[in-house]
């Protein structure tokens, strides 16, 4: 334990800056780009109708459940 311990001075922290004017820029371009995408256009419209069908997902969840007996066999 003391072996991992040294007599050096610590690291240097970060200097935390403000961000750049470029930086604030692109964050502003970045959430411009998302709000569009979360907008209420057709494409959000479409996306409302869609429907997931989980009943094949129920039928494997089943098929895996269920220990097959001898006669069901492996395919074999």
């Amino acid at each position: 334990m003391l072996a991992s311990l040294s007599d050096r001075t610590p690291c240097k922290s970060r200097v935390r800056r403000p961000p750049s004017a470029a930086a604030l820029a692109e964050a502003e371009r970045l959430l411009a780009e998302a709000e569009r995408l979360r907008g209420t256009g057709s494409d959000s419209a479409a996306a409302a109708r869609v429907v997931i069908d989980l009943s094949h997902y129920v039928a494997a969840a089943d098929r895996l459940r269920t220990v097959p007996t001898p006669e069901e066999g492996h395919g074999e």
